[in-house]
């Protein structure tokens, strides 16, 4: 017949593929030299604004359970008399 997959009569002009082997991509390459410089630097630079928020929520965390006890703790000046 002729008109298999692979041998049909289009032809697809000015459209340019570009493909990289699997066995030829280094994804380890910068890794170190590159890589954890530039992770350090998105740490020191998004750090400073999130800090306060951070030791706010740490801060409510503890204080929070700590009233709650303190609160709903019994007086036992209340029941003296009870026997």
């Amino acid at each position: 017949m002729g008109l298999e997959f692979g041998n049909l009569p289009i032809h697809i002009r000015r459209v340019v593929y570009y493909s990289l082997s699997p066995l030829e991509q280094r994804a380890w390459t910068k890794s170190i030299t590159h890589g954890i410089p530039n992770w350090l630097r998105r740490i020191s630079r998004a750090l400073p604004p999130m800090l306060p928020g951070c030791i706010m929520t740490v801060g409510i965390m503890t204080w929070a359970p700590a009233a709650h006890d303190r609160y709903t703790r019994k007086d036992p000046k209340l029941y003296e008399k009870d026997k």
